[in-house]
């Protein structure tokens, strides 16, 4: 096919200057016009407060100034090239706002750039230049982070550049005898490369993974096409990956640094789950498929460009159009190179669909879904849909070259212009047309959703308040409370807390993914949950803040509490000043006005027990904390304090004042694998021994600040189904079980596939409630899902012979939703499946028949409710049952009962 559609040298100038100007009148214009003076929420909020305190962090990889000290994570990434930029524009005066749109803009133009080179380089001419490269350009995809992690779009932005540098870098092996093609040469095109992975590839190793699968596919296929043989490619390959490990070191040692030394947040952030529930085939053929991009909460849309790609008609016909005719064009159209992005198009769908549907995956989703699920470096992969670039390059192409077939087809039969068939320049108008209809933030401003903009000056009390804090001594930390989902203030969200990037003084905060060591995070999520549920003494927040060497507690009023359920503001200041607890100066405060609450009405029974002259507190108040010791201090080792126990042991010791002596205080399990030096500890004169029932064998979850555990287990339990959301701080990792407080059901075991409402943990529901003998309590599962298949396992230590079994559904709470069906399987055997009537809805229970046998084990399955699987309102209540009748046949026999029985740790035994 020619791919150069006709078109004179002349007119391919003015069509090149034509592309130029609307390349930048499309990436520049709409961005800088979006929210003027608004400052978004990015990827750093601390690149837009003190870009130069950053860069001067972030080269070390261990922060002595954040949760008590950590490993940070990404941070190095931003040496360059995100945080130079934002630095040398903010020492020359560039609001931050204005810095954004243009740092934004700057990468929409070199992807439409690159696509340029990446066609040049594939030899392509004419009109379906310009329309591949605004339809990679103008992709949807950009929406997923332009607001939120717009550095992620560096490796799509780099895609095309990559690509062509690969081939240029083959096609010079191949054009030039090998005597001819060696010195610096040979080593231009791979040093090229390096440049630019070196710039697009220091923040988000996934990104650039799945972007790399690109010029990997363009190798294999040049050899498989005879294009170069496999001897070249080999050396090229060579040059190209030891120059881009060599230039790409110094954040590749930082990722090392991270995996080797600080906590695996992988863990403790989205699921697999999760992440595949919207990697659909059409949504990544339109660009999209981002779990987050579709997220809503009470507040609303998380990205409000999503909302018409879902609810608009129009547009949801475009989006699907631009794909359609690509893949139209694939098959009518003859190239040589049609086969590599066909290829690369099929490719990017499957790796960006990955897991789903996560139950019932395809062959190659389950292979990654096993992959991810075992292994940390696959776990790290899990958000498949940053694969979607690899889509959008091989779709753009070859909408391209299918328009430049059109034409040449057209070439002779009508009016030309500077030798390009009109009717090929009005088929390409059309598509560029449809590509920025199919991206309506460019004339809506939705590029930068609107809850994630704020003021470019933070309020002046905030200024203040820091200032004073950083003034005094750096010998003690900053506690921030309550601790916060994300930095979400009233006048507008950060996302990262802003007080660490505004002083130098050290700094600790809960935030939803953990900081630091698993133990100080542990300790410090305990004494937040307290406050968050409600729960807190307050004379616990000294001793504790002590311990933490915190000099002064700062109280954070002005979070978007109503939004996050976070602790409130005028019961929080009530608890911190009616009285001040012990051990805490009086509070300075700072500002005055809270600023308005959102959308979300919190008129509960916390807001009407509130006092009637109960005041709202100061924006920010400062609590100093008396006789603070210092970071570096001395413990008196030969009087050691010995808690069996964790982080949630230490808050409730604080609370009697079990925390106010003088000597060293040591974990026990952190000892477990050296029990001579923990008998040791204990066995001096002046040591303590405390054994506490904390440190709980339990589940734990990381979507919230509260709600995050689970029941206490026994000591082998485990869920019937895996519980993906279930990522347990491993603060003991050398630590048996006998170092866990756990429960006994001496005679039984009840274990469940689930149980409580699906978004957080609710002890209270857990199996053994149904093997109780008390109706008002009950095992439930489902809330808000789907039911049909959740599953109670009944294990029994010795057989019992019976043929039947009584049931009893809850009869507390909503029941508009209850069952119908369920399955009876015992010790393993075939299913029975038994209808429930009303009868089971009441105390007195239904007695369900089946032949007479003698079982060990019995499972009860859900296999249908009244709705079927509606789970809308007001169908969305939990399901399960409150009592589980069953006993054995012979004479005298009780009903089978799960008596749980606490143990407490016994390492010390």
């Amino acid at each position: 096919m020619n791919t150069t559609a006709g078109v004179s040298r002349a007119g391919t100038r003015r069509l090149h200057l034509l592309g130029y100007a609307l390349l930048a009148l499309l990436a520049y214009v709409p961005v800088l016009l979006t929210k003027p003076g608004r400052v978004v929420a990015d990827t750093k909020t601390y690149l837009y407060l003190d870009p130069g305190r950053l860069l001067a962090r972030a080269a070390s990889m261990w922060d002595p100034n954040i949760g008590m000290g950590t490993v940070t994570h990404q941070n190095i990434g931003y040496l360059f090239p995100m945080g130079p930029y934002y630095w040398v524009l903010h020492l020359l005066g560039v609001p931050a706002w204005v810095s954004q749109r243009l740092w934004f803009a700057t990468i929409l133009f070199a992807a439409g750039m690159g696509m340029l080179y990446l066609l040049r380089t594939l030899r392509v001419r004419g009109p379906g230049v310009l329309v591949a490269t605004v339809v990679f350009m103008l992709t949807p995809y950009t929406l997923d982070f332009a607001a939120r992690i717009s550095v992620i779009l560096l490796p799509w932005a780099g895609l095309p550049w990559m690509l062509a540098l690969v081939i240029r870098a083959l096609r010079g092996s191949s054009r030039r005898g090998s005597e001819s093609w060696r010195g610096w040469e040979s080593w231009r095109y791979p040093a090229m490369f390096a440049i630019v992975v070196q710039i697009v590839g220091g923040v988000n190793a996934t990104a650039l993974i799945f972007a790399g699968i690109a010029p990997v596919l363009w190798i294999l296929y040049a050899i498989a096409s005879g294009e170069v043989d496999w001897r070249r490619a080999l050396k090229v390959t060579a040059r190209i990956g030891l120059l881009t490990l060599l230039t790409s070191l110094w954040w590749i040692a930082g990722l090392w640094a991270q995996s080797g030394y600080g906590l695996n947040i992988l863990k403790f952030t989205e699921s697999l789950r999760v992440v595949s529930l919207s990697s659909l085939p059409s949504e990544v053929l339109r660009g999209l498929g981002y779990w987050f991009f579709y997220g809503i909460d009470r507040i609303g849309h998380w990205t409000e460009a999503s909302v018409p790609y879902t609810q608009n008609l129009a547009l949801l016909a475009v989006s699907f159009a631009l794909p359609i005719l690509a893949l139209f064009a694939a098959g009518c159209i003859r190239w040589r190179h049609r086969t590599y992005f066909v290829m690369l198009t099929v490719v990017g769908v499957a790796v960006a669909v990955g897991a789903n549907p996560y139950d019932d995956p395809s062959i190659f989703g389950g292979l990654f879904k096993s992959f991810a699920e075992t292994s940390s470096f696959g776990l790290a992969l899990r958000s498949t849909s940053r694969a979607v670039p690899l889509v959008a390059l091989g779709l753009a192409v070859l909408i391209g070259v299918g328009v430049n077939a059109a034409s040449a087809a057209w070439q002779g039969r009508g009016r030309e212009v500077s030798g390009v068939p009109l009717r090929g320049l009005v088929l390409a108008g059309l598509i560029i047309v449809l590509a920025v209809v199919n991206l309506p933030a460019l004339w809506t401003g939705a590029f930068y959703t609107q809850d994630l903009t704020r003021d470019e000056a933070i309020p002046q009390y905030w200024t203040d308040a820091i200032a004073a804090l950083d003034a005094q001594p750096h010998d003690t930390r900053v506690l921030e409370v309550p601790g916060a989902d994300f930095a979400a203030y009233r006048w507008g969200q950060t996302v990262d807390p802003i007080t660490p990037g505004l002083m130098d003084r050290p700094y600790v905060a809960r935030e939803l993914v953990p900081w630091g060591s698993a133990a100080s995070a542990d300790l410090l999520n305990a004494l937040d949950r307290r406050l968050q549920e409600g729960v807190l003494d307050p004379s616990a927040i000294a001793p504790i803040a002590r311990l933490m060497s915190v000099g002064s507690v700062v109280y954070r009023a002005d979070l978007q509490t109503d939004r996050f359920d976070l602790a409130r503001a005028v019961p929080t200041w009530l608890l911190l000043t009616d009285p001040v607890p012990p051990g805490l100066g009086a509070p300075t405060g700072y500002g005055t006005n809270l600023g308005p609450m959102l959308r979300v009405t919190q008129d509960d029974e916390l807001q009407l027990a509130l006092p009637a002259d109960a005041a709202e507190p100061p924006p920010v108040s400062v609590f100093p904390v008396k006789d603070a010791p210092s970071i570096v201090r001395t413990a008196n080792a030969a009087a050691p304090f010995v808690v069996s126990g964790d982080g949630e042991g230490l808050v409730d010791l604080a609370t009697i004042g079990g925390l106010s002596g003088s000597g060293v205080v040591l974990y026990s399990a952190t000892l477990a694998s050296t029990p001579a030096k923990l008998r040791a500890e204990v066995a001096q004169p002046d040591s303590v021994l405390v054994v506490t029932d904390s440190n709980r064998k339990r589940a734990r979850r990381w979507t919230g600040l509260s709600d995050d555990y689970g029941e206490t287990e026994r000591v082998h339990q485990s869920a019937l189904v895996k519980d993906e959301n279930d990522n347990r701080l491993d603060v003991f990792p050398g630590a048996g079980t006998d170092a866990y407080t756990v429960v006994r059901t001496p005679g039984v075991a009840v274990s469940t596939s689930r149980y409580g409402d699906p978004g957080f943990y609710q002890p209270e529901f857990r199996g053994s409630r149904a093997f109780d003998g008390d109706t008002s309590t009950a095992w439930e599962v489902g809330a808000h899902t789907k039911v049909t298949g959740q599953e109670l396992r009944l294990d029994l230590d010795r057989p019992i012979t019976t043929d039947h079994v009584n049931l009893v559904q809850p009869l507390v709470g909503p029941n508009n939703r209850y069952l119908t069906q369920v399955q009876l399987r015992f010790d393993g055997g075939a299913p029975i499946t038994v209808d429930l009537h009303e009868a089971s809805r009441t105390a007195a229970g239904e007695t369900i028949s089946f032949p007479r046998q003698e079982f060990h084990r019995l499972d009860i399955t859900l296999a249908d409710t009244n709705v079927g699987d509606d789970t809308h309102a007001p169908n969305a209540n939990s399901v399960g049952f409150a009592e589980i009748r069953l006993r054995d046949d012979a004479p005298g026999a009780t009903d089978v009962h799960a008596d749980e029985i606490v143990r407490m740790p016994t390492d010390l035994v």
